[in-house]
């Protein structure tokens, strides 16, 4: 038999037969009836292929393999309660206050489920999520850790890229079939469109390979620019407009088909990035756990 196929909680049963002195008393013990742990005890024997107890009407005894065993079990409980003593004893140490700053969209959709889980898995962990698109100093706002869409230029502050992301025209199927499907950039100038502003800083633009390779720069017009992301994506959610988004934003719709991609054919050019930015190499222990998390949530990216 595999060493990994062996059933642990029978062999718990087995040590608590043995702890208790009977099949009824383990049974009291783990609030059960007798037959029950009678055939948990059988199960591990036959697994083992082995018999652990000599049994009779009156008495019931450790065979020389049983004592054996009991005797592992018993090293394998006392482990398996060490782990668990481990776990509880950093949770009770993982305390404190985190600040994290985020941009709305991806706050909203990918660092606060991570943190919520991590908030629900350590309550003596105070985490504080501030939604924000600006630039922030996180020195002086006192953050201990920001999640951008941007590589900070400050080179005080330790900068880790979290994965990569390009961008794609978007559209929703009501949009197509309204408009009909666009197959060159130049079909794009007489469509309508919602396009991101914010600051001096649009997405009017972007970059893309033509067909011998050359990078090229291609203007987007359109008259209605929104700073919010999620309203962006409501907005060609709706029909009315299309849209050019990192992938990141609209990932799920694209795969749902509730939004088509325009001009797959046609490689945008883009080197942006997630990075989480924290003040100095030396991490607390809360802090390396939100960062593990977050790179568990946002693994289609990299």
């Amino acid at each position: 038999m595999n060493v990994n196929q062996l059933d642990l909680k029978l062999l718990m049963v087995f040590v608590d037969v043995v702890e208790t002195g009977s099949f009824t008393a383990a049974a009291q013990l783990r609030e059960s009836d007798v037959g029950y742990i009678s055939r948990q005890v059988k199960r591990l024997e036959t697994e083992l292929g082995s018999v652990l107890f000599n049994r009779s009407t009156r008495s019931l005894s450790l065979t020389h393999f049983g004592k054996q065993t009991y005797q592992d079990a018993c090293k394998i409980k006392e482990l398996s309660n060490r782990i668990v003593e481990s776990a509880h004893s950093e949770k009770a140490t993982i305390q404190g206050l985190v600040r994290v700053t985020c941009g709305a969209f991806l706050g909203r959709k990918y660092v606060y489920p991570a943190l919520q889980r991590i908030s629900d898995n350590y309550s003596g962990l105070t985490i504080e999520l501030e939604l924000d698109e600006d630039k922030v100093d996180i020195i002086k706002k006192r953050f201990d850790l920001s999640v951008r869409v941007w590589k900070p230029k400050d080179t005080n502050l330790v900068a880790q890229k979290l994965c990569s992301f390009g961008f794609l025209l978007a559209a929703a199927p009501e949009f197509i079939e309204e408009h009909g499907t666009p197959r060159s950039l130049s079909d794009l100038d007489s469509l309508p469109s919602v396009l991101y502003a914010r600051n001096e800083h649009s997405n009017k633009q972007f970059s893309y390979c033509d067909e011998q390779g050359v990078i090229k720069t291609y203007h987007l017009t359109s008259n209605l620019l929104v700073s919010d992301a999620e309203l962006i994506v409501r907005t060609v959610l709706s029909g009315k407009r299309y849209g050019l988004f990192p992938s990141f934003m609209v990932e799920n719709e694209l795969k749902s088909g509730q939004l088509v991609q325009l001009l797959p054919q046609i490689k945008l050019v883009s080197d942006e990035g997630i990075y989480l930015v924290y003040p100095t190499k030396s991490k607390t222990k809360a802090l390396e756990i939100i960062i593990d998390a977050l790179k568990q949530q946002i693994p289609f990216l990299l």
